[in-house]
């Protein structure tokens, strides 16, 4: 077949849609009908005959034929039912230039009446169900239906390109190769190795070593690479934010996408969209410049902490990093302190008073030029922490935090600085801490100028990459939670760190009483054995997404402080595997819902229209539903998750759903 002129003329096709459906013919029946206009039949499963016009074909899985309109087709199921979808369409030429010839009736793929057995039958699959679901649906059924017309071209490529293959001497396409088509062309959606079993109809270890003979990589490896691939194109080729970024390529959650970034290539979102946009050019900034001739940018800074998402909005300043003369940083740091003390007038005299000292303390440091701080006249002491010992204050007094601020404030310690991040996204903590304590910067983009000029004494970060920098400006401290099974361990090393074990102990305490106090109020109103489950629907597009007990979105205080159980599948595939998340078709997630659902909400945002497949759940129908803020429950620190689990005994006692 001339495959130029084959594409060309639906090229120059206008096609309109009519009607997409699904259906199924039952064990031994018949079904029979005329095509009303040109279309598509895709059997996806089982067994059987068909006839179209005067060809008899057998059925056996995937199956799939085009006819024009007035064709006669009779479907006959032996004893397993026959599934189908089904796309009809009207198509005619559109003014042409002379380039397209006019084809015969026989040649005019319209009106054409063949059948295949396809090469890459899930690929096809998978294209038409997204037409059908989206087919008549949602708030702007006109717009879903463009939507179906655009994947319509797509579907006809495919089977273009596959009845290509078929005509060619190479082999037919592996499984693998199946894989990484699918990959390419859907990996924007939630992708597991299960999954891809479940569709191939292989187990998952067969699968995966298909694919890692193919490739070198798991399949989901493989996924991870396309999408920062895709990601790095969009960084680098259009002004998108982060936000914008991670929906694109897949990940529901810019948190947890830009700790896979980093991960992948060493550098956070915007760390790379800026290397990007300079180029070998030197930066407009003097600041950045003057960083950049000190210490060269990390290449293999990432997150390795599930609990720790970063959120980033319109790129990073650089922090610097490497072995340069401590002596240029010192002068650096008193250089600023001069400025801002300078520029500060009458303002903030105590600022200025402390700014001064800790301008004396770092020329100690640089005279002695070991990158130590001299120790101040309250004494100093040694903790372990996981870069092992380091001397800290024995009364620390100006303390700047990126992350923990909870653990922090429950053992009534001010910071005077914190990352912005931790109160846009910690609204229980935000009215406990004043106006004066100042912003460093959003996580993943906190100022070092900024720290300087708040002249700590002691530094609470969870980047061991950030230490060497942040250790130049004051001691530093990292503070790895995942290394403590409980709050109680967790805040009993901040107490060590902070030199305030008698309020952790009397922090623990209450705690404690009002653990009990919030499970014994909800003991009265839900039944023994009742289960939970966490569900996010507003942060993600077209599916949505349950939540473990590692944190994040109330996990925490539902199933660790409260104590309620779990459903079934949400305990064996997220929290049993220490998984913090999982993303599922509307099709799958009843089977991981239970008898109650705590559903998060973005206040102000309109909720998304929910399909049959939700408002249908048991715990939808008896309004077993109860909504919780997300500014609110994404943080996970201890302060956060008790305030999180009272209110959520509030309501469930209370029956009050938002």
């Amino acid at each position: 077949m001339d495959w130029e002129e084959y594409a060309d003329f639906w090229n120059h096709a206008l096609i309109q849609i009519t009607e997409i459906r699904h259906s199924a013919v039952r064990p031994w029946g018949q079904e029979t009908s005329l095509f009303a206009s040109s279309g598509y039949l895709l059997m996806v499963r089982g067994k059987g005959s068909l006839r179209l016009d005067k060809s008899n074909h057998g059925i056996d899985g995937f199956c799939l034929l085009h006819a024009g309109k007035g064709a006669f087709l009779s479907i006959e199921a032996s004893d397993e039912e026959i599934e189908y979808y089904a796309i009809y369409y009207q198509g005619e030429i559109y003014a042409r230039t002379g380039k397209v010839k006019k084809l015969s009736p026989s040649k005019n793929p319209m009106k054409q009446t063949s059948v295949w057995i396809p090469e890459a039958p899930v690929v096809l699959f998978q294209i038409v169900r997204a037409m059908y679901s989206d087919w008549d649906r949602g708030y702007v059924p006109a717009l879903n239906q463009l939507y179906a017309k655009s994947r319509f071209y797509e579907f006809v490529y495919e089977h273009i390109r596959q009845l290509q293959l078929g005509e060619s001497p190479s082999k037919p396409l592996d499984v693998a190769e199946q894989i990484l088509h699918y990959i390419h062309k859907h990996y924007n959606e939630p992708i597991s190795l299960e999954m891809l079993a479940k569709k191939w109809n292989y187990s998952m270890q067969y699968l995966s070593k298909q694919f890692r003979q193919r490739t070198g990589k798991s399949p989901i490896d493989y996924v991870i690479q396309v999408r920062i691939d895709k990601a790095k194109e969009m960084l680098s080729g259009t002004g998108a934010s982060a936000q914008e970024i991670a929906s694109a390529v897949g990940y529901t959650d810019v948190f947890y996408f830009n700790r896979v970034f980093k991960k992948q290539t060493g550098l956070t979102p915007g760390q790379y969209k800026a290397e990007a946009s300079l180029g070998n050019e030197d930066s407009d900034s003097p600041w950045i410049t003057f960083i950049s001739s000190i210490g060269g940018m990390s290449q293999h800074r990432y997150i390795n902490n599930d609990n720790h998402y970063q959120y980033n909005e319109k790129g990073d300043i650089y922090m610097f990093n490497g072995s340069r003369s401590t002596r240029l940083l010192t002068f650096m740091l008193c250089f600023t302190l001069m400025l801002t003390a300078c520029s500060g007038g009458g303002a903030a005299e105590n600022r200025n008073s402390a700014a001064n000292a800790a301008g004396q303390e770092a020329e100690t440091t640089g005279q002695e030029n070991n990158g130590s701080q001299a120790s101040d006249t309250a004494g100093t002491r040694k903790v372990s922490t996981v870069m092992g010992e380091v001397e800290v204050p024995a009364e620390p007094k100006r303390v700047v935090a990126d992350w923990y601020l909870g653990d922090i404030l429950a053992l009534d310690v001010m910071p005077v600085g914190v990352s912005k991040t931790l109160l846009d996204y910690g609204a229980f903590l935000k009215p406990l801490v004043p106006a004066s304590v100042e912003d460093i910067g959003r996580d993943g983009q906190v100022s070092l100028e900024k720290v300087m000029t708040l002249a700590p004494d002691l530094i609470i970060t969870w980047d061991q990459e950030a230490y060497e920098n942040y250790s130049k400006i004051a001691p530093t401290v990292v503070f790895d939670s995942t290394q403590y099974s409980d709050i109680h361990e967790e805040i009993t090393a901040m107490g060590e760190i902070l030199n305030k074990q008698d309020k952790a102990k009397e922090w623990l305490a209450d705690f404690d009483r009002r653990k009990e106090a919030a499970r014994s109020k909800i003991d009265q109103v839900i039944p023994e054995g009742a289960t939970f489950t966490i569900v996010d629907y507003v942060t993600v597009e077209k599916f949505a997404m349950v939540v473990g007990d590692l944190g994040e979105r109330g996990g925490k205080a539902i199933y660790q402080i409260l104590g309620l159980t779990p459903a079934p599948k949400v305990k064996s595939e997220l929290i049993d595997k220490k998984e913090s998340r999982v993303e599922l078709s509307w099709e799958t997630v009843g089977d991981y819902v239970g008898d109650y659902v705590i559903v998060l909400v973005n206040e102000g945002q309109e909720p998304p229209k929910l399909p049959s497949t939700w408002t249908s759940l048991p715990a939808v129908t008896h309004n077993r539903v109860y909504e919780i803020e997300m500014k609110k429950y994404f943080a996970s620190d201890p302060m956060s998750a008790l305030l999180q689990a009272e209110e959520i005994a509030d309501k469930l006692a209370g029956n009050t759903k938002n």
